[in-house]
């Protein structure tokens, strides 16, 4: 009786087509996994400045503070907090009469080993501070 088998060719060119398909496949692969870890990194930078920013918001005053290391927790970045002048208010509306003034809230997120600033948050604020420099 005669065996039928495969040849050489046969082989050689199944052999081909698995590595031009697993080729492929781990490239898309490789790809999914750099977009995942980019997303997971944009994530973590703003989930810490979202902390950072919540902090910062339930204090009255606009005086920069030191966020305590179980509210900011992170190895690899600090955070810069201040305030400024609210920018792009058409013109009618600053200075005001009875108005409080607003704020910006300026969170920068810096990385530790270079200082360069990564991320940053911006949130207009209300000053609830009146001349006495009491609250309201």
């Amino acid at each position: 009786m005669v065996k039928k088998r495969f040849t050489l060719i046969e082989v050689v060119v199944a052999i081909a087509v698995m590595a031009l398909a697993l080729t492929g496949y781990f490239a898309l692969s490789q790809s999914a996994v750099n977009r995942v870890d980019k997303a997971y990194n944009k994530w973590e930078r703003m989930h810490l400045l979202s902390q950072a920013a919540e902090f910062c918001l339930l204090l009255p005053d606009e005086e920069a503070p030191e966020i305590p290391p179980e509210i900011f927790e992170s190895s690899r970045y600090d955070i810069e907090a201040f305030y400024e002048d609210a920018e792009g208010l058409p013109e009618d509306l600053n200075d005001l009469e009875n108005q409080a003034p607003l704020r910006t809230l300026v969170l920068n997120l810096v990385d530790k080993n270079t200082r360069e600033v990564v991320d940053t948050l911006r949130i207009d604020r209300i000053s609830y501070n009146d001349s006495a420099g009491e609250y309201e």
